[in-house]
Protein backbone atom coordinates (compact mmCIF):
# COMPACT_ATOMS: atom_id res chain seq x y z
CA UNK A 1 0.00 0.00 0.00
CA UNK A 2 0.68 3.22 -0.49
CA UNK A 3 0.48 4.13 2.78
CA UNK A 4 3.20 1.83 4.47
CA UNK A 5 5.68 2.33 6.88
CA UNK A 6 8.75 4.51 6.58
CA UNK A 7 12.05 2.47 6.05
CA UNK A 8 12.98 1.47 9.56
CA UNK A 9 11.09 3.38 11.65
CA UNK A 10 8.89 2.24 14.16
CA UNK A 11 4.75 2.82 14.94
CA UNK A 12 5.87 6.54 16.68
CA UNK A 13 7.91 7.10 13.64
CA UNK A 14 4.81 6.48 11.36
CA UNK A 15 2.34 7.92 13.46
CA UNK A 16 4.40 11.00 12.95
CA UNK A 17 4.54 10.87 9.16
CA UNK A 18 1.07 9.89 8.30
CA UNK A 19 -2.67 10.08 9.66
CA UNK A 20 -3.85 6.47 8.65
CA UNK A 21 -7.24 5.47 7.48
CA UNK A 22 -9.46 4.12 10.44
CA UNK A 23 -7.99 6.05 13.51
CA UNK A 24 -10.36 8.59 15.35
CA UNK A 25 -13.38 6.57 15.00
CA UNK A 26 -15.42 8.50 17.72
CA UNK A 27 -15.20 12.21 19.38
CA UNK A 28 -13.04 10.79 21.97
CA UNK A 29 -10.25 9.49 20.07
CA UNK A 30 -10.93 12.91 17.60
CA UNK A 31 -9.93 14.57 20.46
CA UNK A 32 -7.07 13.19 21.74
CA UNK A 33 -5.69 12.26 17.96
CA UNK A 34 -5.61 16.38 17.45
CA UNK A 35 -4.86 17.11 21.30
CA UNK A 36 -0.75 16.99 20.98
CA UNK A 37 -0.53 18.93 18.36
CA UNK A 38 -0.74 22.24 20.38
CA UNK A 39 1.09 25.42 20.17
CA UNK A 40 3.74 23.17 17.79
CA UNK A 41 1.07 23.38 15.07
CA UNK A 42 -0.04 26.90 15.08
CA UNK A 43 3.78 27.68 15.36
CA UNK A 44 3.99 25.52 11.93
CA UNK A 45 1.02 27.07 10.44
CA UNK A 46 2.06 30.61 10.71
CA UNK A 47 5.47 29.89 9.85
CA UNK A 48 5.25 28.44 7.05
CA UNK A 49 2.12 30.50 5.89
CA UNK A 50 1.31 31.85 2.54
CA UNK A 51 -2.08 33.22 1.44
CA UNK A 52 -3.22 30.59 -1.35
CA UNK A 53 -6.20 33.12 -2.38
CA UNK A 54 -3.60 35.70 -3.16
CA UNK A 55 -1.59 32.90 -4.85
CA UNK A 56 -4.54 32.14 -6.75
CA UNK A 57 -4.99 35.99 -7.91
CA UNK A 58 -1.24 36.09 -9.01
CA UNK A 59 -2.30 33.20 -11.45
CA UNK A 60 -5.58 34.39 -13.06
CA UNK A 61 -3.56 37.26 -13.38
CA UNK A 62 -0.72 35.89 -15.08
CA UNK A 63 -2.68 33.68 -17.59
CA UNK A 64 -4.83 36.66 -18.24
CA UNK A 65 -1.82 39.02 -19.24
CA UNK A 66 -0.14 36.08 -21.00
CA UNK A 67 -3.85 35.52 -23.01
CA UNK A 68 -3.05 39.48 -24.44
CA UNK A 69 0.52 38.66 -25.37
CA UNK A 70 -0.99 35.25 -27.12
CA UNK A 71 -3.57 36.93 -28.91
CA UNK A 72 -0.64 39.03 -30.64
CA UNK A 73 1.25 36.27 -31.47
CA UNK A 74 -1.34 33.31 -32.12
CA UNK A 75 -1.82 34.39 -36.07
CA UNK A 76 1.93 33.74 -36.49
CA UNK A 77 2.74 30.56 -34.98
CA UNK A 78 3.62 27.88 -37.36
CA UNK A 79 3.74 25.07 -35.53
CA UNK A 80 0.00 23.47 -35.22
CA UNK A 81 1.03 21.39 -31.50
CA UNK A 82 2.19 24.73 -30.43
CA UNK A 83 -0.73 26.39 -31.53
CA UNK A 84 -3.23 23.99 -29.94
CA UNK A 85 -1.06 24.63 -26.39
CA UNK A 86 -1.49 28.23 -27.07
CA UNK A 87 -5.33 27.90 -27.54
CA UNK A 88 -5.94 25.52 -24.29
CA UNK A 89 -3.80 28.50 -22.13
CA UNK A 90 -6.35 31.21 -23.51
CA UNK A 91 -9.09 28.97 -22.91
CA UNK A 92 -7.88 28.38 -18.75
CA UNK A 93 -6.84 32.27 -18.89
CA UNK A 94 -10.88 33.23 -19.97
CA UNK A 95 -12.26 30.23 -17.43
CA UNK A 96 -10.90 31.13 -14.62
CA UNK A 97 -8.12 28.48 -12.52
CA UNK A 98 -9.57 24.90 -14.01
CA UNK A 99 -10.53 22.05 -11.97
CA UNK A 100 -9.37 18.71 -12.78
CA UNK A 101 -11.95 16.92 -15.44
CA UNK A 102 -12.73 14.75 -12.42
CA UNK A 103 -13.39 17.68 -10.36
CA UNK A 104 -10.12 18.12 -8.50
CA UNK A 105 -9.00 21.12 -7.45
CA UNK A 106 -5.74 22.40 -8.96
CA UNK A 107 -3.83 25.38 -8.24
CA UNK A 108 -1.40 26.44 -10.83
CA UNK A 109 -0.08 27.37 -14.52
CA UNK A 110 -2.38 24.82 -16.80
CA UNK A 111 0.90 24.44 -19.07
CA UNK A 112 3.24 23.41 -16.41
CA UNK A 113 4.86 20.39 -16.94
CA UNK A 114 4.43 18.90 -13.34
CA UNK A 115 1.66 18.10 -10.96
CA UNK A 116 2.00 17.77 -7.01
CA UNK A 117 -1.13 15.60 -5.77
CA UNK A 118 -1.25 15.41 -2.24
CA UNK A 119 -4.17 13.23 -0.73
CA UNK A 120 -4.39 15.38 3.11
CA UNK A 121 -6.91 15.50 5.58
CA UNK A 122 -8.20 19.18 7.18
CA UNK A 123 -7.87 17.95 10.81
CA UNK A 124 -4.42 15.25 9.91
CA UNK A 125 -2.14 16.57 12.48
CA UNK A 126 0.87 15.20 10.31
CA UNK A 127 -0.73 17.13 7.35
CA UNK A 128 -0.05 19.97 9.44
CA UNK A 129 3.51 18.98 9.68
CA UNK A 130 3.79 18.59 5.97
CA UNK A 131 2.33 21.79 5.24
CA UNK A 132 4.97 24.22 5.47
CA UNK A 133 6.35 21.74 2.74
CA UNK A 134 3.46 22.17 0.39
CA UNK A 135 3.45 26.09 1.12
CA UNK A 136 6.62 26.88 0.21
CA UNK A 137 6.60 24.17 -2.71
CA UNK A 138 3.71 26.84 -4.06
CA UNK A 139 5.57 29.50 -3.28
CA UNK A 140 8.42 28.99 -5.06
CA UNK A 141 7.32 26.46 -7.83
CA UNK A 142 3.57 26.88 -8.91
CA UNK A 143 3.05 30.57 -8.25
CA UNK A 144 5.83 31.12 -10.69
CA UNK A 145 4.05 28.97 -13.02
CA UNK A 146 6.69 26.12 -13.40
CA UNK A 147 4.62 23.41 -11.22
CA UNK A 148 0.84 23.02 -10.50
CA UNK A 149 -0.55 21.42 -7.12
CA UNK A 150 -3.53 19.21 -6.67
CA UNK A 151 -5.46 18.42 -3.48
CA UNK A 152 -7.12 15.60 -3.46
CA UNK A 153 -9.44 15.36 0.19
CA UNK A 154 -9.10 11.82 2.09
CA UNK A 155 -11.28 11.32 5.28
CA UNK A 156 -9.26 9.80 7.68
CA UNK A 157 -9.41 11.23 11.01
CA UNK A 158 -12.44 11.26 12.08
CA UNK A 159 -15.95 10.04 9.76
CA UNK A 160 -18.12 12.76 10.26
CA UNK A 161 -16.07 15.59 10.71
CA UNK A 162 -13.43 15.34 8.44
CA UNK A 163 -15.66 14.49 5.55
CA UNK A 164 -17.51 17.49 6.42
CA UNK A 165 -14.48 19.68 6.53
CA UNK A 166 -14.16 18.60 2.56
CA UNK A 167 -17.85 19.28 1.92
CA UNK A 168 -17.19 23.05 3.62
CA UNK A 169 -13.86 23.41 1.15
CA UNK A 170 -15.84 22.20 -1.74
CA UNK A 171 -18.95 24.21 -0.95
CA UNK A 172 -16.98 27.35 -0.37
CA UNK A 173 -15.67 27.14 -4.21
CA UNK A 174 -19.17 26.94 -5.10
CA UNK A 175 -20.87 29.26 -3.66
CA UNK A 176 -17.83 32.08 -4.64
CA UNK A 177 -15.70 30.64 -7.46
CA UNK A 178 -12.06 30.47 -6.94
CA UNK A 179 -12.21 30.59 -3.00
CA UNK A 180 -11.56 26.65 -2.46
CA UNK A 181 -7.38 27.82 -1.99
CA UNK A 182 -9.04 30.39 0.73
CA UNK A 183 -11.08 27.88 1.88
CA UNK A 184 -7.95 24.89 2.52
CA UNK A 185 -6.35 27.58 4.45
CA UNK A 186 -9.14 28.53 6.98
CA UNK A 187 -9.83 24.88 7.82
CA UNK A 188 -6.52 24.15 8.20
CA UNK A 189 -6.26 27.07 10.48
CA UNK A 190 -9.30 26.17 12.22
CA UNK A 191 -8.13 22.75 12.87
CA UNK A 192 -4.58 23.77 14.24
CA UNK A 193 -6.11 25.75 16.91
CA UNK A 194 -8.44 23.14 18.31
CA UNK A 195 -10.32 20.00 17.70
CA UNK A 196 -12.85 20.33 15.06
CA UNK A 197 -15.95 20.34 16.27
CA UNK A 198 -20.20 21.22 15.51
CA UNK A 199 -19.30 24.94 16.09
CA UNK A 200 -16.53 24.74 13.53
CA UNK A 201 -18.60 25.02 10.59
CA UNK A 202 -20.27 28.09 11.48
CA UNK A 203 -16.79 29.27 12.53
CA UNK A 204 -15.79 28.51 9.14
CA UNK A 205 -18.87 30.61 7.39
CA UNK A 206 -17.75 33.31 9.43
CA UNK A 207 -14.59 33.75 8.83
CA UNK A 208 -15.07 33.26 5.03
CA UNK A 209 -17.40 35.91 5.37
CA UNK A 210 -20.26 33.01 4.04
CA UNK A 211 -24.14 32.30 5.01
CA UNK A 212 -23.87 29.64 7.73
CA UNK A 213 -27.55 28.50 6.56
CA UNK A 214 -26.28 28.48 2.71
CA UNK A 215 -23.08 26.37 3.33
CA UNK A 216 -24.98 23.43 5.33
CA UNK A 217 -27.67 23.26 2.39
CA UNK A 218 -24.69 22.82 0.06
CA UNK A 219 -23.02 20.31 1.57
CA UNK A 220 -26.10 18.04 1.79
CA UNK A 221 -24.84 17.62 -2.12
CA UNK A 222 -20.93 18.17 -1.92
CA UNK A 223 -19.80 15.03 -3.21
CA UNK A 224 -15.88 15.84 -4.50
CA UNK A 225 -14.67 14.29 -1.42
CA UNK A 226 -15.87 10.79 -2.69
CA UNK A 227 -14.47 11.23 -6.01
CA UNK A 228 -11.15 11.61 -4.28
CA UNK A 229 -12.01 8.68 -2.21
CA UNK A 230 -12.34 6.13 -5.00
CA UNK A 231 -8.91 7.97 -6.43
CA UNK A 232 -7.38 7.25 -3.56
CA UNK A 233 -8.90 3.89 -3.11
CA UNK A 234 -7.58 3.42 -6.78
CA UNK A 235 -4.30 4.10 -6.08
CA UNK A 236 -4.05 2.28 -2.44
CA UNK A 237 -3.97 5.14 -0.68
CA UNK A 238 -4.58 4.67 3.14
CA UNK A 239 -3.33 7.28 5.05
CA UNK A 240 -2.37 11.23 5.00
CA UNK A 241 -0.47 13.13 3.57
CA UNK A 242 0.25 10.44 0.65
CA UNK A 243 2.12 12.94 -2.37
CA UNK A 244 1.80 11.17 -6.13
CA UNK A 245 3.54 13.47 -8.96
CA UNK A 246 1.42 13.60 -12.57
CA UNK A 247 3.23 14.72 -15.97
CA UNK A 248 1.53 16.92 -18.30
CA UNK A 249 -2.00 15.52 -18.60
CA UNK A 250 -0.47 12.14 -17.36
CA UNK A 251 -1.92 9.40 -14.37
CA UNK A 252 -0.50 9.74 -10.90
CA UNK A 253 2.39 8.16 -10.58
CA UNK A 254 4.70 7.24 -7.20
CA UNK A 255 7.73 9.74 -6.66
CA UNK A 256 10.85 8.60 -6.36
CA UNK A 257 11.15 9.80 -3.16
CA UNK A 258 8.51 8.46 -1.53
CA UNK A 259 5.03 9.84 -0.08
CA UNK A 260 6.60 12.52 1.98
CA UNK A 261 9.41 14.58 -0.19
CA UNK A 262 10.82 17.46 1.04
CA UNK A 263 11.00 20.88 -0.54
CA UNK A 264 14.40 20.25 -2.18
CA UNK A 265 13.21 16.66 -3.28
CA UNK A 266 10.26 18.42 -5.16
CA UNK A 267 12.65 21.10 -6.63
CA UNK A 268 14.59 18.13 -7.80
CA UNK A 269 11.21 16.87 -9.75
CA UNK A 270 10.17 20.29 -11.24
CA UNK A 271 13.74 20.92 -12.66
CA UNK A 272 13.36 17.33 -13.92
CA UNK A 273 10.19 17.68 -15.40
CA UNK A 274 11.37 21.13 -16.82
CA UNK A 275 14.38 19.36 -18.58
CA UNK A 276 12.33 16.33 -20.08
CA UNK A 277 10.09 18.81 -21.80
CA UNK A 278 12.99 20.79 -23.25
Amino acid sequence: AVGGRAAGGGEDEIEDLQCADGIGNDDEEHDRAQQGQGDKAKLLYRAGAIDLGRVVIILRDALQTRQKNHNVITDELVDGDENERHQGLLRSAEEGLPRQADGGFVLGDPDAPLTVVAFEDFLCPACQRYKPTVEKYIETYVATGKARFEYRMLPVVHPGYSRLAAQLAECADTLRPESFWEAHDVLFQIASARAFSDSSSRSFADMMNMSYPELLQCTQDAAQVNTDLRLAQQHNVTGTPTVFVRYGDGPLQVSRFGQHPTFEQLGTLVAEAEFARR
